[in-house]
This record gives C-alpha cells, structure tokens and sequence, in this order.
C-alpha cells in the first residue's frame, strides 16, 4: 500500500509538472519571438554574447577558457566580466541550437527546476501534503520576477530558480554520511553555477533567502545545527570553484566599478509599503512608481517591477488566519513563544526588512549606501525585492498546510489555486514585451551559417554607426556587427557605462584592425581591462607593433599570450583542485551507489 501511495504521489507530481511546463510554454513562447518577430530589448546584448560564445568554442572547445574576446568595444575581457555567462546551460545549449532557441529552452529548463525544487523542499523538509506543495510550487514556477527578466532579456537572472534545489540539498536530513557530502557538494556546485552564469547580483538576496528558510524550518522541526554546518561548507565550496571567475570579476571592477550613478529610493516609508505590496501582488501603475521613486537618474524600466506571485498567497493566507483564530480562541491555541522562537522570529523579520531599508532614501542614507562597496555600484536595488517571492509563497503554504479545519479541502484549493495561476498569467497584459524592438534574425541566421561551416566570423574591422546628420549612433543591435567580422566601436556593454561614459576609447577609430595608428594596432589589447599591471599596460591600451601575432590571434577568436598575475594564477588552481575533486567524488559515489545495487 505504501508503495501504492508513493506511485500515485509520483504520478500525481510528473503529470501535474508536465500540463504546467506546457501552460508556461502556452503562455511564453509566443515573445520568443513576438509577432513581430522582435523579442527583448536586453537580447541585443545576450544574443551576440551567445554566439561569440559559440565562436570561441568552434575555434578553442568547450574547456579553453574565454579570457577575452574582439567582438564588442574592439576587443574587451569575455570570462572577468561578471555578466559573462559562457559557463551556463544556455551558452552551452547554443553550442547545438541557435542562441534564442537555446535561450527559450533555458527559461522552460529552469522554470521546471524551480517548480520541482520548491515541491520537494515543500514535501521532503517541511512536511506539507502534496496538494498544497503543488500549489506552492506552481506559484513560483510562474513568479513574475523569473518570467519577465526572461522576457526582456535578462538571461543571467535564470540562476534564481535553482534556490529552493540549494536549499533543498542543504535541509534534506541523510541517514548517510557519504550521502550528506555529496548533496554539500552538489548545493557548492550550484552556488558557484549562479556565479559563473553571471548572476553575481544575485548572490547575496539568493543567500538571504536560504537563510530565511534555514531559520524558519528551525523555528517549525527544532535545531538545525547541521544546515549551518551545511550552509557554511557549501558555501565555501562554491566560492573555491568559483575564485577563478570571481577574482578575474573583482580585478575587472576594480578598474571599472560604475559608481557615479545615482541611487534611487522611496522616501516614503508608506509608499515603499505599497509600491512592495503592489510589485509582487498586483502590478504598479507607472504613476505609483513616478510618486514613490526618488533620485532617480535613468527611467526604471517596467520588468525592475515585475515580481508578481498572484493575490493566491494571500488567499491562502486569509484562509488560515480564519481558522487559525477560531481555533485559537476556542482551543487556546496562542502560546508564548520561547526565548529561542523569540531569536529566530527577530532573525526572520530583519530578513524580511532588509529589501526595505536598502529601498528606503534619506540623504545620509543613500550617501552610506553609495560608499558601500558592490551595493554602490548598482543603478537600483528594487530587485532585492526578490527575496519575498519564495519566503511569501513558502509562508502561505506552511500555513494553510497546517489550517486543520480544511484538511479535506486542500486538495480543491490546490485545483481551483492552480487553474488560477496559469489563468491569471495567461491573461496578463505584456503589451510591453510584446512591443520591444530586437530582431534575433541575423543573430539566428549567422548562427546557421557558422554551423554548417564550422568557422567563426573573424573580426577585421572596427566599425561605427552615424546617424543622418554624422553623429555617431547607437542603435539597440549595435553589437550584432560581429556577425560581419566587424567589431561595434561604441558597443552596449554596461561595464562602461550605459552611456559608455567610461569606455576608454584612446586612439581607436572605425577602420581595419591591423591598421596602425600612433605606434600601435587598432584593436584593444583586453588583458589590460583586467591585469594592466603584470602586461605593462593602462586599461584601453591597444596592440603593440610588436604583438602583431597576438593580435591577429585574438581577432580570430584564438588564444593569445599574455601575463597572468600570481593572485590568478592560484584562484584559477584553486578551482580546477576543487572542481576536479568535487567531481572525483561524484564519479566515486556513484560507483559505490552501483556497485551496491549489484550487492543486492
């Protein structure tokens, strides 16, 4: 009977995900692309990205790091550059499909890790029935946060999904030592995944949040000495993989770090509280945000306000409150907590005001912030917001799993909360991704070309846009140039700048790249970007005379010598030492794991 049961739990769980990855597909493919054949304005920057990607591994394969590459900017650091994701599924996908295919894939792929990694986290550490834990779960397959930064082409916010699986791995109880190691391995692995994949922005939120959860199975199960044993090793782990990504980043920011932007905020406690409320339950209108934003420098976009999870949590929470209160009162359910409860609860609630006070604005306090380093260097920080989607989702659920009074109806709740999610997300105005302005086509289309060649498109020329009148233009597929060999002088690439107020352009003009303009060759030399000292050079420094062949190389989307500092020399052995024992390990396990099934 047991296993009957565990069966049709399987069953259950495999056919509800299936009919909800093809409603998200239902409900998303039709922006990839639009009718109008664009899609997100930020896949003009992640689209080229991808197929230089796809470029470097024609020439070098998967496992040669990409130090640098010429397409964009006349040559700037590729793997330093935080954004870079060459290391994720979707440059790794678009070595088989073309960039925007592969981008689709990655936002169903993750989409479906997110809606399994919150159900097990919700049936195998908190202990909630199956009917709630779907729920849950489809609530934050379908968050608006993960959705719409997708949408837009903000293809480095896909990592976000895989925290409910890190917090999974790391709360799941093992009876087996060897068991608990490889899930402290796997849970390392994926922290130094959301680095490599470029969502360094979202480590710190992603951290709050497995703390908050963390804390809050402590408070529900008892002491959880062992999660932050866990937390600790993971984390560590994961940042010894990825020194080698994070020490290149630093070295990078260290010359570029894009401080001299301001730092917008609410001043009115009342009007974050509702800006909040709205953002994740609803959808600010552009005058909430006009009234409640200060400080502004640049328009924020509408997807820095997408967070949506549905009024269904607080359906679910109302509910509880309901039943929980009548119980109380007619069973004397309310208890003083703890000494302990009390810590934990106090822990909870600082959590849950952090994305408040980091978007709150007073002078001194956003002048605190703006000295602060990392935080200082964002435009906003709305999207901490993001820490509320699973903690809300996560909270609603425990509690109406708990509400004795509907046991027989929560499998009905489930159904009805389940058929309104993709009802509510089907019907939600997206005229605005909808009407973005990038064409993938040529980007697709060189993809194709490149395939069945098997060559990259080396770059020959350094190139400009110029408007009627002969000013220089910069158009949003100004980087799709690298498909005609040529690399866009003033190209998007937010490290210097959105205005590339900070792009060092030196001697550089449009023309070839073996041109020689004041003594040297008219392409950057990029390992100056990142390690000017230890190669004699200043940041936007181009190619000696006498680097001809280097810089040939890199036009060609080659390697080239240059000096590694020590610093990097260690964080890249670091890394390659840990990796290869992390994966040592996996390879031993499963051996073991084998070999005992044969045993029995």
């Amino acid at each position: 009977m047991l296993l009957n049961a565990k069966i049709r739990e399987l069953v259950v769980f495999i056919i509800t995900g299936i009919v909800l990855l093809l409603a998200y597909h239902w409900v998303f493919s039709p922006y990839f692309p639009s009718a109008n054949n664009n899609v997100g304005n930020d896949y003009a920057y992640f689209l080229p990205n991808l197929l230089d990607g796809y470029y470097w591994y024609l020439n070098n394969g998967p496992f040669t790091i990409p130090w640098f590459t010429p397409a964009f900017c006349g040559g700037i650091p590729a793997f330093p550059n935080p954004q870079n994701l060459f290391y994720s599924v979707p440059q790794w996908v678009s070595f088989a499909i073309d960039p925007l295919s592969a981008a689709y894939l990655a936002m169903l792929t993750f989409a479906a890790l997110g809606f399994t990694g919150f159900y097990l986290l919700l049936r195998h550490c908190f202990n909630t029935t199956q009917a709630i834990a779907l729920l849950a779960a489809a609530l934050f397959m379908f968050n608006g946060f993960f959705a719409h930064r997708m949408l837009i082409g903000h293809l480095t916010f896909h990592s976000f999904m895989l925290t409910p699986v890190i917090a999974l791995l790391l709360l799941h109880q093992s009876n087996s030592t060897l068991k608990t190691l490889f899930k402290i391995s796997l849970a390392g692995l994926l922290f130094s995944y959301i680095i490599y994949s470029g969502s360094v922005h979202l480590v710190l939120p992603i951290i709050l949040i497995l703390l908050f959860i963390g804390i809050l199975h402590g408070l529900l199960h008892g002491k959880q000495t062992s999660f932050w044993i866990r937390l600790s090793c993971a984390g560590i782990l994961g940042i010894a993989v990825s020194a080698a990504k994070l020490s290149a980043s630093l070295a990078f920011l260290s010359n570029f770090e894009r401080a001299d932007y301001k730092l917008p905020g609410a001043e009115s406690i009342w009007g974050l509280l509702k800006l909040s409320f709205e953002t994740l339950f609803l959808r600010p209108s552009g005058q909430t945000v006009e009234d409640v934003i200060i400080n502004t420098q640049w328009n924020i976009a509408p997807q820095e306000f997408e967070y949506g999870i549905t009024l269904i949590p607080l359906f679910m929470l109302l509910i509880a409150a309901i039943f929980y209160i009548r119980a109380g009162i007619n069973r004397g359910l309310f208890r003083q907590p703890k000494t302990e409860q009390w810590l934990s609860l106090c822990a909870l609630l600082l959590i849950l005001l952090i994305p408040l006070v980091l978007n709150y604005y007073t002078p001194s306090w956003n002048e605190l912030l703006k000295n602060t380093p990392i935080i200082r260097s964002n435009i906003n920080l709305i999207r901490w917001l993001c820490i509320y989607i699973p903690v809300i989702i996560l909270i609603s659920a425990l509690a109406l799993d708990i509400t004795s009074g509907i046991k027989k109806l929560r499998i009905y709740f489930s159904a009805i909360g389940i058929i309104a999610v993709v009802i509510i997300n089907a019907n939600y105005d997206r005229n605005y991704y909808a009407n973005q302005q990038y064409n993938p086509t040529p980007i697709t289309e060189a993809f194709n070309r490149a395939q069945a060649s098997n060559q990259a498109v080396a770059i020959q020329q350094i190139t400009a846009f110029k408007d009627q009148t002969g000013r220089i233009a910069m158009p949003k597929h100004r980087n799709d140039t690298m498909i005609k060999g040529a690399s866009q002088l003033f190209c998007y690439e937010a490290m210097f700048g959105y205005r590339l107020e900070n792009f060092p352009l030196k001697q550089m003009r449009p023309g070839p790249v073996q041109q020689v303009i004041n003594g040297t060759f008219n392409i950057k030399n990029p390992a100056c970007y990142v390690y000017g000292d230890s190669n004699n050079c200043q940041p936007g420094d181009h190619f000696q005379l006498s680097q001809q062949s280097q810089a040939a190389a890199f036009a060609s989307y080659q390697s080239f010598e240059f000096k590694l500092p020590v610093w990097q020399r260690i964080a890249n052995g670091v890394s390659l030492v840990v990796l290869g024992a992390i994966m040592l390990f996996f390879l031993a396990y499963i051996i073991l794991l084998l070999w005992k099934s044969r045993a029995r």
